[in-house]
């Protein structure tokens, strides 16, 4: 028997499956269980599979699970009719197995619900190669983002306090001797007050209104950690790569004491003088281990097969993964909230696969513009669905100065006038960045200085 016959039909044991409908019809409180190792994606036949989903259910409701309660809620089912209707599920029960085989039977039902997954992920896979319509680099892009979408991580299994304990001691001693290398900080003091860094796994949120300052707090972020020798990978969807390097070359001239904007940089406005230190800022930018993967890797898949060829590029030193943004990643899904959804679990798997946090900015809905108070709150992220869940930290980018330029009163009103320009002498220059959550830590404000034109931001000292 050769590969292809042995799998011409999904992996799959129907004594398996109705071993574990018969144990759960004769002990209901072995349904949990079964839920937590998959529920009824455990099965494959769709009779077994409904008569999961009614147990599920019927323990769900606080209802009696047994042989008469199932058979009465399938009355007139054809499926379950042509086995036998209330005699098959008799006969199920009769003939169950001892309870302590249960996690045996679920082990082998999980393992085969997953080999089902790589089933029809090969027969899609051989459908495009056969068709000959996509790329090499798109059906693999395919194939990760369905590695995603089931998972590859194995299900943990009960965890001692002891255990518990002893690992967070491990944890606790290494950052006490400053033993802690897999954290990257953000480089700017004021926020590292707040968040001591981000850790391997964890995906990090920044949110905000358009110029707010989103994308140049993450270029801010790379730059520093690239400086201490920290790769990253930054999936620039909304700007080019190109745009990026600009913007970096500019901030590496602030720090320099010769700030050039970046926009005269693109207008070729500058002497002699400040050419030199663009040049000198250049080479200096462009020695720093950052890749960037731009616009064709915006769907999620490709995504997932582009950082994983960075990661390999790096030899292991990537520690930072930065999407900008994420509402411009693409995914299956029947609604907006669906894709949204299958983008947040793709890119928290991510950060877990491959040990380093994500930071993935969103975009914020303008109903922030039409409130009085206009600092964003976590209320605000409502349409981006599962990201703020699953989230360990949101922050939010906010600038005072950029409402207010924009409500100058009437020249003739004086006193509203000296309000005003009060008003913007405190927030000139003020960039805040607002952590709104944080899993393990605090939540505050961090406020620091600003410069747009040159994507600097830096320790406010006043």
């Amino acid at each position: 028997m050769n590969l292809i016959t042995r799998f011409c039909k999904p992996p799959h044991s129907t004594e398996g499956e109705q071993a574990v409908i018969g144990i759960v019809l004769l002990d209901g409180s072995r349904v949990g269980t079964v839920v937590h190792a998959g529920g009824s994606n455990l099965f494959l036949d769709p009779v077994h599979a409904e008569i999961f989903r009614i147990i599920q259910q019927k323990d769900r409701d606080g209802n009696l699970v047994d042989v008469t309660t199932v058979a009465a809620a399938m009355a007139g089912h054809p499926g379950l009719d042509s086995l036998g209707g209330l005699a098959y599920l008799a006969r199920l029960a009769v003939n169950a197995r001892s309870p302590s085989s249960l996690m045996g039977l679920l082990d082998l039902l999980a393992d085969q619900s997953k080999k089902r997954q790589i089933f029809e992920m090969t027969q899609v896979i051989q459908a495009a190669l056969a068709d000959g319509e996509e790329s090499a680099d798109q059906i693999i892009a395919r194939l990760e983002a369905a590695l995603a979408a089931f998972g590859t991580v194995k299900r943990a299994g009960p965890i001692s306090m002891m255990k518990a304990v002893v690992t967070a001691i491990e944890q606790i001693e290494a950052a006490r001797l400053g033993q802690v290398t897999d954290v990257v900080r953000s480089g700017i003091a004021a926020l590292d007050r707040i968040i001591p860094g981000f850790y391997p796994g964890e995906l990090i949120l920044i949110g905000g209104r358009p110029s707010m300052g989103k994308t140049a707090v993450a270029l801010s972020f790379a730059l520093n950690m690239a400086r201490a020798g920290q790769g990253v990978c930054i999936v620039s969807l909304e700007m080019n790569p190109e745009a990026l390097a600009m913007r970096a070359v500019s901030e590496q001239t602030a720090v320099q004491d010769a700030a050039l904007p970046y926009a005269h940089m693109r207008q070729g406005s500058m002497d002699r003088e400040q050419h030199t230190n663009m040049l000198t800022a250049a080479k200096i930018v462009a020695d720093l281990p950052i890749t960037f993967l731009p616009q064709n890797f915006s769907d999620i898949g490709a995504l997932i097969y582009g950082v994983k060829r960075v990661q390999r590029d790096m030899n292991g030193n990537l520690r930072l993964l930065i999407v900008d943004y994420a509402q411009l990643l693409k995914a299956e899904g029947h609604s907006r909230y669906e894709q949204i959804t299958a983008i947040s679990l793709a890119l928290k798997a991510l950060a877990g696969q491959l040990n380093i946090p994500v930071i993935a900015l969103s975009q914020l809905s303008r109903a922030v513009e039409q409130r009085e108070d206009k600092r964003p709150t976590l209320a605000d992220l409502r349409e981006s669905g599962q990201l703020e869940q699953d989230a360990d930290t949101v922050m939010f980018c906010y600038r005072d100065e950029y409402y207010l330029k924009r409500m100058q009163p009437a020249e003739q009103d004086l006193e509203a006038t000296a309000t005003w320009l009060r008003a913007m002498d405190t927030a000139r220059g003020r960039l805040d960045i607002i952590v709104a959550k944080q899993r393990q830590g605090e939540i505050g404000t961090a406020t620091m200085r600003f410069d747009p034109a040159v994507n600097r931001i830096w320790e406010d000292t006043l």
